[in-house]
């Protein structure tokens, strides 16, 4: 039978007892440990020690690169991993316990695991205090003074089919709505899959079609400024944004 574990997230910063001792005190089984992306910055000793002391306590430990100093790269790994450990695929499956630590990367990962935690509303967030502060010195924090659960809010994200019309828009360049509608056909979106007639007799799509695209998904991605819409010729192009962009990174996990 299987039996959910308690997974921590956790940046591997400029940090060891932030990270360690955590996760001993509250008995983690696995820490998946997100791996910096900085060619640039070199990489401290003690993060060899951070590996081999949870490994000393039984806690198994994996790693995942994530660019610790990008907002939505950063989300977009938290939330993809607090999804995966999360969601049970099937009976046999177990969700996990999931705890995201905010400590012991950036300021941006802290930004970025709070806003993955409520977006999925999978996981818990917590903060730890370190017992003292270090001057101009690494790691950071020293010791572990208390960890402090914090309080998360509902977030509402794009939904599957408009973070979907956004990895088309992203990959393939501005769209007209006609390609969108036959992409949603291609892909099963549910603005086309629900539509009564979302095609006629020659195989062009309905005035309803067009109805659902505009109100499900265009209309919503560009109240939020993900795309732009622009008559193009005889037709309306639509557009992903830099904010689009940022978003299709975001949330892509829920593809």
């Amino acid at each position: 039978m299987n039996v959910a574990e308690r997974v921590h997230v956790m940046p591997l910063g400029f940090e060891h007892d932030r990270i360690v001792e955590p996760a001993v005190e509250y008995r983690a089984d696995r820490v998946i440990l997100l791996d910096w992306i900085a060619a640039d910055i070199e990489r401290p000793a003690y993060h060899d020690d951070v590996v081999a002391d949870l490994d000393a306590a039984g806690i198994v430990t994996e790693r995942r690169e994530c660019e610790l100093f990008d907002l939505y790269g950063s989300i977009a790994v938290i939330a993809d991993v607090v999804t995966a450990e999360a969601t049970s695929d099937d009976e046999a499956d177990v969700a996990n316990d999931v705890y995201v630590n905010l400590a012991t990367g950036s300021k941006i990962t802290a930004i970025a695991g709070m806003i993955a935690c409520m977006v999925t509303g999978d996981a818990t967030p917590y903060y730890v205090r370190a017992e003292r502060y270090a001057s101009g010195t690494e790691p950071v924090g020293y010791g572990m003074e208390l960890a402090i659960d914090l309080p998360t809010y509902p977030m509402e994200h794009p939904d599957r089919q408009q973070v979907a019309i956004l990895d088309r828009l992203v990959d393939e360049g501005p769209c007209s709505k006609t390609e969108l509608i036959r992409f949603g056909a291609e892909r099963g979106l549910p603005f086309v899959d629900d539509c009564d007639r979302p095609f006629d007799a020659s195989g062009k799509p309905t005035k309803q079609s067009y109805a659902r695209l505009r109100r499900h998904v265009v209309e919503p991605l560009d109240a939020r400024g993900f795309v732009t819409i622009e008559p193009v010729g005889t037709t309306r192009q639509v557009s992903a944004t830099e904010a689009g962009r940022n978003a299709r990174t975001a949330f892509g996990f829920v593809l």
